[in-house]
């Protein structure tokens, strides 16, 4: 008996070795194919970039409501100075990616226009508040529609437009907002609590009318 579990264990054993040697192999092959594709990302033509989706801007944009608030006029210098570059969503993709599709030498151009992307949304979600709180709703409604038109995964600009749709007992508003929140990228980090915000939103407004 006593034999006959030991040999158990030395065959477990063995078993449980083979598998780690197989799942290091496996991630040595991996990980030198990565470092690989990075190598090789340096060295790719450029391409052009004129099929990317860069951002449109609408020439209403609310950005020049008169005011003496000089954060609402940082807000909406910001903004203007956006709307006069290239805009582009790359998020979700890597640095590696891009180089390989467009070349190294159109990284830099690239990252601007992301990071442009970045302060956008921040900075569109920002006024909206600033917009909300100084009574211009119709404004930041304008341009909290413009950010999730965007594809802004930004939390607090979705609740915002939430807000107002429940404020005015607006449930097809809100239905909609709902399904525009479900087709969010999967790898959003935000989706999840947008849509059970929402949706708890709405619950709200059913109890409430």
């Amino acid at each position: 008996m006593k034999l006959l579990t030991l040999t158990s264990i030395v065959l477990m054993g063995l078993v449980i070795n083979n598998a780690i040697r197989r799942s290091n192999a496996r991630s040595k092959k991996a990980m030198d194919e990565f470092w690989e594709r990075e190598r090789s990302s340096f060295k790719a033509p450029a391409r052009s970039v004129s099929d990317l989706e860069y951002i449109t801007f609408p020439d209403d944009l609310p950005l020049n409501i008169s005011t003496d608030d000089p954060q609402i006029k940082e807000y909406q210098e910001t903004l203007v100075n956006i709307t006069k570059n290239r805009v582009l969503d790359l998020s979700g993709i890597s640095n590696t990616d891009i180089r390989m599709a467009y070349g190294n030498k159109n990284m830099e151009e690239l990252s601007r226009a992301d990071q442009r992307y970045t302060t956008l949304c921040r900075s569109l979600n920002s006024l909206s508040k600033a917009y909300m709180k100084t009574g211009h709703s119709a404004e930041a409604l304008t341009l909290l529609e413009f950010a999730i038109s965007c594809g802004s995964d930004i939390k607090e600009s979705w609740m915002l437009l939430g807000q107002y749709h429940m404020d005015r007992d607006e449930r097809e508003e809100m239905d909609k907002l709902i399904e525009r929140a479900a087709g969010l990228p999967e790898d959003s980090h935000t989706k999840r609590d947008i849509l059970k915000e929402l949706k708890e939103l709405k619950e709200l407004m059913e109890i409430v009318s």
